[in-house]
């Protein structure tokens, strides 16, 4: 195995730390994430979506994490930090690019970490649910968890407490 291999299934075995761990207080000098940011910065990682380095999940930031396909036919979308009209494009594009890949029949979308989603991050999981089958991965937010109470549109959400867990939905 090359190095650049070896890299990628390093920063893929961190990436799944990571996107299943829930820390309360991001730490930048976590291990980790120096992995991950310094992977990322000679460009081993996923080409897919950018990756979430500690710096990014500070407050008014956001990141969008593709975590690399199994042979199960799901595709994983972790979602960090804030997400409005404004911000939204990245998860879009993870969205986009998940529904046009032949080979994916299920998303699983981990919103355990956003710090705030309005009604723009509610259509955008709308889209997916409409052109795929769609899991999250909660806890919910609270900001998520209002917008899907005052739409009343919670019970459209298969809602799962792990990625795991939220792949076999």
């Amino acid at each position: 195995m090359s190095d650049a291999e070896t890299a990628k299934v390093v920063a893929t075995r961190i990436a799944a730390y990571l996107a299943a761990v829930r820390p309360n207080e991001p730490n930048p000098d976590d291990l980790a994430w120096v992995v991950i940011r310094a992977l990322n910065q000679a460009g081993l990682l996923n080409s897919r979506g950018p990756d979430i380095t500690a710096d990014d999940r500070a407050p008014g930031h956001q990141q969008v994490l593709t975590l690399p396909d199994r042979d199960d036919g799901t595709r994983v979308i972790v979602c960090v930090g804030e997400f409005d009209q404004q911000t939204l494009e990245s998860v879009r594009q993870a969205g986009a690019a998940a529904i046009a890949d032949p080979a994916i029949r299920h998303i699983v979308m981990d919103v355990s970490r956003i710090t705030f989603a309005d009604s723009s991050m509610l259509n955008e999981m709308f889209r997916l649910l409409r052109n795929s089958s769609l899991a999250l991965v909660g806890p919910l937010p609270t900001s998520l968890e209002r917008v899907l109470e005052l739409t009343q549109a919670r019970t459209l959400f298969r809602i799962a407490d792990s990625i795991e867990a939220a792949r076999t939905l």
